[in-house]
């Protein structure tokens, strides 16, 4: 049995903290895994049965003592393959096969070097371009981030593959019928950090002014304290919620973002039946069926999202129908001889 090493930054609740454990749960018996992270956390907490190993200094873009201490975790628990699946794990374990030996395979969340570089941008594509020398293969999550490695990057097609994200379907999506809402009103839900790059002010801006729309706010972080400030009557707040599965309770799901590889909160709503409004970045466009849609794509302004919320309430029945369908497409077991392929090699 193969010994995988899951490295990423933080524990802390997030899209690709979900995909690590999906991951761990779908080959369950078949790798002994091993998590390398910053801290304990949701991730570890998810994952009880799983060996962890804490590196506070993975979260510093550039640490001696972080490199140090990952080859050295490599090491001393014989390591057959790495899966680093943030921008700080892909660093570290790339470097680390400088001094020994594993199948690297590094997963684009979405190209932070890209979205988030600045004037730095420059240097960080040269350096990810440099990095991609030391993978066995880069994981892109969407069709999106594919094309940009290999137009953008310049990343060599033969160190690529392309497998979209899924998720497990849970017994909300199998057993509970999505409940009616006796108000009359459209309920709105929205699941992610309160954090860069999600852009809750946006959307909440959007939404404050329409009387039959109610918005419900699942997640915490950084910029709680300035969004609880916006205190409209239709914005609801319920904070972090480990394991969130009412799904059913609301009618539509939306995320509003400045970049995103493909998100694990959609997929969740995706396969829990929920019409989506997404912003078009990353991968989002990859979760709509333009033919039959089950959602709307719209560009980060608030007049977009405001039209987008009143195309939905104008069409809720067919919408409703679309997302039924297009929900048996988010199955993580379908993936799951493409998941191996890119592991094993």
């Amino acid at each position: 049995m193969k010994k995988v090493a899951f490295i990423i930054t933080k524990s802390e609740v997030g899209g690709a903290q979900t995909w690590v454990r999906d991951q761990i749960r779908l080959f369950d018996g078949e790798i002994e895994p091993v998590i390398i992270t910053n801290h304990q956390g949701w991730l570890s907490e998810s994952l009880p049965d799983v060996k962890c190993i804490y590196v506070p200094q993975i979260e510093s873009r550039f640490s001696i003592t972080a490199l140090l201490a990952i080859t050295k975790a490599i090491k001393i628990n014989k390591v057959d393959i790495v899966i680093a699946s943030s921008a700080n794990a892909g660093l570290y374990s790339r470097l680390a096969r400088i001094f020994t030996k594993f199948r690297c395979v590094y997963v684009s969340h979405g190209w932070s070097c890209l979205y988030n570089g600045g004037l730095m941008k420059v240097v960080f594509t040269r350096i990810e371009r440099l990095l991609s020398l030391l993978t066995d293969t880069i994981w892109c999550v969407s069709q999106r981030d594919y094309e940009l490695a290999e137009k953008v990057l310049n990343i060599s097609s033969s160190r690529l593959s392309l497998a979209r994200n899924a998720i497990f379907v849970n017994s909300i999506n199998n057993s509970t019928e999505k409940k009616s809402n006796t108000d009359n009103k459209l309920h709105l839900l929205a699941v992610g950090r309160l954090a860069h790059p999600k852009r809750f002010d946006l959307l909440i801006n959007a939404v404050k002014d329409l009387k039959n729309v109610k918005l419900t706010i699942v997640g915490d972080g950084p910029n709680r304290e300035r969004l609880h400030h916006y205190n409209f009557d239709n914005v609801h707040f319920l904070g972090e919620i480990k394991g969130f599965s009412d799904y059913q309770n609301y009618d539509a799901f939306v995320l509003i973002s400045d970049s995103e590889g493909l998100p694990m909160s959609a997929l969740e709503a995706g396969i829990n039946q929920l019409p989506m409004i997404l912003s078009d970045v990353g991968g989002c466009n990859e979760l709509i069926d333009a033919t039959n849609p089950n959602g709307i794509l719209v560009s980060n302004t608030i007049n977009d999202i405001v039209n987008a919320i009143e195309e939905l309430l104008s069409k809720q029945c067919e919408f409703d129908k679309n997302a039924k369908i297009k929900s048996e497409n988010f199955d993580i077991k379908e993936y799951k001889l493409l998941y191996k392929k890119i592991i094993f090699g």
